[in-house]
């Protein structure tokens, strides 16, 4: 399951169970109109439900294309959450991306929304 809103700009992402390629087919359009429109990248907040079990494989393979093809839109990404496994996975995926991305704990939700618009930058 992936919910996703957007705020002034700030896209905000609810992850829960295991992610597939049907969770892209809706979620992609939605990313690209706001990255069209924006003047500069697109800030994140990646919510992880206590439920999150990650991507299966065809979902794994999507968001890496997804990834890579938007790569220059990102700005920066918090991941909220509360395993170890999770904020292990932010620090392993974090060169991957331009952005710069950051694990949070759920009880750092604030900080974490405080740090993703810092990062905003109006071109």
């Amino acid at each position: 399951m992936l919910q996703m809103s957007e705020e002034n700009g700030l896209v905000w992402i609810r992850a829960g169970g295991t992610l597939d390629s049907s969770d892209y087919d809706r979620f992609v359009p939605r990313f690209e109109r706001i990255a069209a429109r924006e003047r500069s990248t697109v800030p994140m907040m990646i919510e992880l439900a206590p439920d999150f079990s990650g991507w299966n494989l065809a979902g794994i393979w999507r968001d890496l294309k997804f990834d890579i093809k938007h790569k220059d839109s990102f700005g920066r990404i918090a991941i909220v959450g509360d395993s170890k496994w999770e904020a292990w996975g932010t620090k392993l995926f974090d060169p991957l991306f331009r952005a710069e991305m950051r694990f949070f704990k759920r009880s750092e939700r604030d900080a974490a929304e405080r740090w993703v618009r810092e990062g905003v930058i109006v071109e």
